[in-house]
Parts: structure tokens; sequence; C-alpha cells
């Protein structure tokens, strides 16, 4: 008897999963969820914290239009972050929903101030991804930045994907994750590096408003996690090709005609080689590369031998200037932002606890060797300037 007791328990317990009834606390429909592109994070007034969530939909195209993509924003305050991030619940009919999170902004003032506890928080919030890019936005607060970057044309998180993915043709910047930014952060003898956004105005535009264009040409030195200043482009230039970041770019040199030239780098390789001689910590910046002459910007013709072995020559030593104006401003600064004790400590690993605790007196001692390999390969079919001397001949 017990057994056919069995079949209807089974029955009725299956109705009940199957049905469309709640059964695991905080599920949610799609349609009550604000699923969350972009974070902001600024200080506001009175030492309070504000964050703004944006995230992006279609509006519906109507009497042939076709539809155009806008954004919403909610907007919150609060004595921290985790404060603020409650309180939005007050301000939206849905739910916050950080697991589509792409981009974490912090304004400038905040990131001078330290911006661990609030990466603390979202590290430690199950929705959020580690693999969500941070960057800092120079000279305004993260939130204007939004608001002013927004257009019906294009969703601000999908302008600076665009941007990102065409960063590598100049290599002046790069992208931080945050799962990268929080291991930096973890060791004491490392500064930190994020890149920087910085908006400026947009000198056409169809929309009758004022539409501001996004730049990416550099990175925020944290000395532990507060901002300590903005890199220049010839430093951010430095950075990347001592951390093996460079990947295209254009290298701007003058021939031996005193006319510019613009050379196209088309791979880059650079090792660092640490070592101790004689008692004295040494490391080698050994970058090799190679380019295309993209423009001739004058009248006298550089592709013969000798022309190609001054080009050589000046881009070689346009490399070196940028590796050592960044290396320079690292020493003075004592600060460690190419991770250069990971180098000594995974060639001496038996000295890993004495450079951990001497670190700060031996980097600035360190003697820096830089040396520069280069090589032209082709000239993107310009085999000589356009000559205003040479008579042009034709039907």
């Amino acid at each position: 008897m017990r057994r056919y007791l069995i079949i209807p328990i089974l029955l009725a317990v299956t109705s009940i999963f199957s049905g469309c009834v709640q059964i695991a606390m905080g599920r949610m429909e799609i349609d009550k969820l604000f699923v969350t592109r972009i974070i902001t994070i600024d200080e506001a007034a009175k030492d309070k914290v504000k964050i703004t969530l944006t995230t992006k939909s279609l509006s519906t195209g109507g009497d042939g239009q076709e539809a155009q993509q806008k954004s919403e924003s909610i907007v919150s305050e609060g004595d921290t972050v985790y404060d603020a991030a409650r309180n939005l619940i007050v301000y939206s009919d849905r739910k916050p929903h950080y697991g589509h999170t792409e981009y974490i902004l912090f304004g400038e003032s905040i990131a001078r101030k330290g911006i661990l506890p609030y990466l603390d928080f979202i590290s430690r919030h199950n929705e959020f991804r580690y693999n969500a890019k941070i960057y800092i936005v120079k000279g305004d607060t993260a939130n204007s930045m939004v608001k002013k970057t927004n257009t019906s044309k294009m969703f601000i998180g999908d302008r600076i994907a665009s941007i990102e993915d065409n960063s590598w043709y100049t290599s002046l910047s790069s992208t931080v994750t945050l799962n990268e930014a929080l291991q930096i952060f973890d060791k004491k003898n490392l500064d930190t590096i994020i890149p920087f956004i910085e908006i400026v105005n947009t000198m056409t535009s169809e929309e009758k408003q004022d539409v501001y264009d996004i730049l990416m040409r550099g990175y925020g030195v944290f000395r532990k996690d507060r901002l300590f200043y903005f890199t220049s482009r010839e430093e951010a230039k430095g950075l990347n090709w001592i951390m093996n970041r460079v990947n295209s770019g254009i290298i701007v040199i003058k021939s031996n005609a005193g006319e510019y030239v613009s050379m196209d780098i088309t791979d880059a390789k650079v090792k660092l080689l640490p070592r101790i001689q004689n008692g004295k910590l040494y490391c080698t910046v050994d970058a090799s590369f190679t380019t295309n002459i993209g423009e001739i910007a004058g009248t006298e013709t550089t592709v013969d031998n000798k022309s190609i072995n001054y080009l050589i020559d000046q881009q070689s030593k346009a490399v070196k200037d940028d590796i050592e104006t960044a290396l320079r401003k690292a020493i003075e600064d004592k600060s460690d932002r190419f991770g250069i004790i990971t180098r000594f400590i995974m060639r001496y690993p038996m000295m890993k606890d004495y450079f951990n605790e001497h670190w700060t007196e031996l980097y600035p001692e360190i003697v820096f060797e830089v040396k520069v390999k280069s090589n032209v390969k082709g000239t993107y079919m310009i085999n000589e300037p356009t000559r205003t001397d040479r008579e042009v001949k034709g039907e």
C-alpha cells in the first residue's frame, strides 16, 4: 500500500516545482531588474559618496522611424558606498543587478582620496564580474562624464568599448580589470596604474546640443590606493614599452633631409632582464620592434639604403627616449609601477623576503640599461614621395 502512495506524492512535488511560483528567495523576473552596464563612483557633499548606475535600452521606433538607443540612470548618495547602494532601492522601481557591469568609473576627486574601500565593496559583492574594467575620469566627475558623452546615436558603454578596440593603434593606453587592480593593490611595494578617460568638446555634431568625445591617452599612477598623478603622453608611451604593451603606433621622426616621416609599428617585443653584479642591482630593458614607412611628408627620397639606415637609427633613439623618460620619472618618485621587484624575485627566489623588506631603498639604486633594436620592413607601396620638381607625364 505504501508503494502506491509514493506516486501521488511525487506528482504533487513535480507540479509545485514546475510552476511559476518563486522558489528561491531573491530571484526576480528580468523586467523587474535594472541591469547595470556602468557604475560610476564620485565624491558628494559632506564627505558622502555618490554612485550612478547606467543601463542601455532601445526605444521602439514609431511612424516608420528606426529604433534609437537610449540610456537610463539612477543616482544615489550615502555615507558609504554600501549605504548608497542600498538607498538605490528608493529611487528605482527595479532591483539593481550588477552581473553585467562592464565598466567601473571613478571621478578624479574621489580617486585622489582613495578607491580601495569601494573596490573592496565591489569585489565582495556576489554579482560583480572580476573582468569589469576600471577607469579614472580626469578633470571631471564620472557621473558628469556619462551625462556628457551619452547620445541617442551611441551608448556610452559602446563608445568606451569602441575606443578600447582601437587603442592599440596608438599604444598610449590599455585596459585594467578589477581583478588586476586588486592583485596589484595587494602588493605593498608596487604602485598601481589605471588608465584615465578625458572628455573633450566635439567640433561638429548632427545633434543640436553640446556633444563630447572621449580620449584615452595615459594612466593615473596610484600611490597605495590614492591617485598620485596623471602621466604625460611621452611617459605613457614609455610605460607601455617597458611593460610590453605596445602592439602598434606611429613614431614620427625626421629624415636625413630634415623632413617628417611617419613610421608605423608592426610588431614589438620587450624583455626586462634583472641581474645582481658586484653587489649592485641592474635591469636591462631590451626592446626590439619593426616598422613600415607610413608617410613621407617631403620631397626627398627616403627609401635608399643610406636613408633607411638613418631612419632606423632615429626611430630607435625615439623609442629609447620614451623608455628613459618613463624610467626617470619612476625613479624620481621611488615608484615601482613596472613590477621590477617581481622580475628580481623570479630571478633570485631565495632573496624574496630580502627584496620585499628593503625594496623601498633598493629600487632607486637600480642601474637601468636601455637597449633598442629596430628594423624597417616595408614602405606600404611608397616608393618615393610626391616630387614637386618632377614632370608629370601622361595622356
